[in-house]
């Protein structure tokens, strides 16, 4: 299955998929552990409601690892397969991987993983804007 076209657009200064609501994020925790330095592990906890999905992104150079706690989403990453992964289910994201696809695949519940990012300390030096960064937004600069 190749990726499917979903239309972005700006409402406010928010890019959403057309006709869908957006995730919330919560950085839920920063860690600094002694034994990776110059880098940061980042704590996210991401919960979509039902239908809901994100434009295509990346993560600042990260490595990322999933866990679905709640619901199912479907993932597709680079020019991979969409996968579908349910509570328990995981997920790799391997540094610039570029994820083409995050929705909550059902239309009446909610969705809800936690990530675990594991990211260059420059990257957010100045905040965390860096660490999920859409294609839409690099496209308008």
């Amino acid at each position: 299955m190749a990726s499917i076209n979903l239309k972005v657009i700006k409402v406010g200064d928010t890019y959403q998929i057309e006709g869908r609501p957006r995730e919330e994020v919560k950085i839920l925790k920063v860690y600094n552990p002694s034994n990776i330095p110059g880098k940061s592990v980042l704590v996210i906890s991401i919960d979509m409601d039902p239908n809901a999905a994100t434009p295509s992104h990346t993560h600042g150079g990260a490595a990322a690892l999933a866990i679905v706690v709640d619901g199912t989403v479907l993932n597709q990453m680079n020019c991979e397969e969409p996968i579908v992964s349910k509570k328990g289910d995981f997920w790799y994201e391997a540094p610039g991987c570029h994820h083409v696809r995050s929705e909550n695949v059902s239309g009446s519940e909610t969705a809800k993983f936690l990530a675990i990012l594991i990211v260059d300390d420059e990257v957010i030096k100045d905040g965390f804007h860096n660490i999920f960064v859409l294609d839409a937004e690099n496209q308008e600069q």
